[in-house]
């Protein structure tokens, strides 16, 4: 069981991480290319009257609803294989 569980932790370990890492990578970006680049975030993007800066900051909607539905989709294939192992060592 412990060895089972250890398995489990570096597994959720190994899909949290990145993902974390990737959020706050994705969410500290836009004050700091508005800090570095005000320029470039400051001129119309590609959709008329948006700017950069506006086009990036409502791009973090998409992406926070995206790296969560990734994390539901991968917790619920760890909560399967652990009710899986659960049911082996009561047997």
């Amino acid at each position: 069981m412990e060895e089972r569980m250890m398995y489990f932790i570096r597994r959720r370990n190994k899909l949290l991480v990145p993902i974390i890492i990737l959020v706050f990578l994705f969410y500290f970006m836009l004050p700091l290319s508005l800090i570095f680049l005000p320029d470039v975030m400051n001129q119309t993007s590609f959709i008329p009257g948006i700017t950069w800066a506006w086009l990036y900051a409502f791009l973090q909607i998409p992406m926070t609803w995206t790296v969560g539905w990734i994390y539901h989709i991968k917790a619920k294939k760890f909560d399967e294989q652990i009710e899986k192992w659960e049911r082996e060592e009561s047997v």
